[in-house]
């Protein structure tokens, strides 16, 4: 685990040198009540060619703070890291909620983005009022029966998988999970697509029933140029679900860059 200094807060991220060279350097952003872990495989594979970094949001892992509920602090946190890392422009990608963000530093800090991956998420990401009546609840110390573990995976999804993934987010202080819930309900870059003129990758489970394959679809027929890649038997994992499909189009759209 490497660590940064960002407006007084000690943010961790993992960091995956290339063992080869001429590769990109890519930002993983991980989603709401989650932490950069949830990238660990996945680095191993792109770090054969490629630099990544899988940052610990703030308040999120082994990072400092109380989390936010809004997709520009976050943004802000994450360029800093790319500055920290004295990257002049790098891919950046984000999963879920971490999508929101990747777009929330497309928009405002556009010069340190060479591309996007929008990893199973929305240009406007409406959470369930009942998910965020929950989350409240849940904040404010009440004892609420479990939900369904496995809601967001695909049906044959190995349940080992569906428990890594959740040990991962049932580490989230509750009250931090609820301001990232409050960030997605409140993130809505739709009508600023059409200026977010960078190759980008859209990609997503065809069995997320959080942000469906028409969210991505959207994201096609509405960016100057972004590609859509659909992964068969995946939910809004696909990273973790299906991860050979997974990063054979991740690394198929770092190599086209």
């Amino acid at each position: 685990m490497s660590y940064a200094q960002i407006e007084g807060l000690r943010i961790a991220f993992k960091h995956a040198q290339p063992t080869g060279g001429g590769g990109k350097r890519v930002i993983y952003i991980h989603g709401t009540g989650c932490d950069g872990r949830v990238f660990e495989r996945h680095l191993e594979i792109i770090a054969e060619k490629h630099e990544a970094v899988a940052i610990d949001l703030p308040g999120h892992g082994g990072s400092e703070g109380t989390g936010f509920r809004g997709v520009g602090d976050y943004a802000y946190f994450t360029a800093g890291l790319i500055e920290h890392l004295g990257w002049e422009q790098c891919v950046v990608a984000g999963h879920s909620l971490g999508g929101g963000i990747a777009l929330a530093v497309a928009l405002y800090r556009r010069s340190l983005v060479e591309g996007l991956m929008l990893i199973d998420t929305g240009a406007r990401l409406r959470v369930d009022p009942v998910i965020l009546e929950l989350a409240h609840r849940l904040a404010a110390g009440e004892q609420i029966p479990a939900t369904n573990p496995r809601r967001g995976f695909a049906k044959d999804t190995p349940q080992a998988l569906i428990d890594a993934a959740n040990a991962i987010r049932d580490e989230c202080d509750l009250s931090v999970t609820y301001k990232d819930w409050v960030a997605d309900d409140t993130c809505d870059f739709m009508s600023r697509l059409p200026h977010i003129a960078m190759p980008a990758l859209a990609i997503c489970g065809d069995e997320d029933e959080f942000t469906l394959v028409k969210y991505h679809e959207y994201f096609r027929d509405h960016m100057p140029d972004c590609r859509l890649e659909i992964i068969a038997g995946a939910g809004h994992w696909p990273f973790i679900e299906q991860p050979e499909p997974f990063d054979r189009h991740i690394l198929a759209f770092l190599d086209a860059l």
